[in-house]
């Protein structure tokens, strides 16, 4: 190991914070005005990254007064806990939250967030956390039963080595701008897939007509 570096562990890094419990009953079917998405592990692709067609439940804004802590951030990093154990798929895999506050997390979703006064930002929390050893150690202590779960206790006591605030700052310059222009590409593609699932209907209906459009 370089020397200064350490030995230690992801919440020595990383806030860890459980998502909200919902009741069944306070969540929306179907998006209404001034609500939020509810984060799910649907949203988790495996092998990690953010899935935005993921939204099935929607949560009133009006009800969120208390639960400030739960609306996600820009830079967020989603850990899924919870997997089937014959098909252990998306369990510890991570997503990074591309926008801010439009989606609450949901119960058996973590939620990381660097501590940015040790030069961590969330793509080295991101790429960490879906690396193949760091995923199969805490794989390995999950509790098993009809599904496989993992415990805060064993994602925030997940040892890792601890880099300098020079290296970590080091890295940032390179990485960060990278992934910065990767969550602004993704916004701009699914801006454009909702322009066009809204438009493709109403062109293959006749109820816009184009045939004068001069192109």
């Amino acid at each position: 190991m370089p020397d200064r570096w350490k030995v230690g562990t992801l919440a020595d890094i990383a806030d860890y914070y459980n998502g909200y419990a919902f009741s069944s009953k306070e969540l929306l079917n179907e998006p209404a005005e001034e609500c939020l998405d509810v984060f799910k592990q649907g949203h988790i692709k495996k092998g990690g990254g953010f899935n935005s067609d993921g939204t099935k439940s929607w949560y009133p804004l009006s009800k969120c007064k208390n639960l400030k802590n739960y609306i996600l951030k820009k830079g967020d990093i989603l850990m899924a806990m919870t997997d089937m154990k014959g098909n252990v798929a998306i369990l510890g895999n991570t997503a990074i939250m591309p926008v801010d506050d439009k989606y609450i997390v949901n119960q058996r979703v973590g939620l990381l967030r660097a501590k940015k006064e040790l030069n961590i930002d969330y793509p080295y929390l991101y790429l960490l956390t879906n690396e193949h050893d760091f995923l199969m150690d805490l794989r390995s202590r999950a509790n098993s039963g009809v599904q496989v779960n993992l415990s805060s206790s064993a994602i925030k006591e997940s040892e890792i080595n601890i880099a300098t605030k020079e290296v970590y700052s080091n890295f940032n310059n390179i990485v960060l701008p990278l992934f910065e222009q990767m969550l602004a590409n993704q916004q701009a593609n699914k801006k454009l897939a909702d322009i066009r699932d809204t438009l493709l209907p109403k062109l293959m209906s006749g109820e816009l007509d184009v045939d004068s459009v001069q192109f």
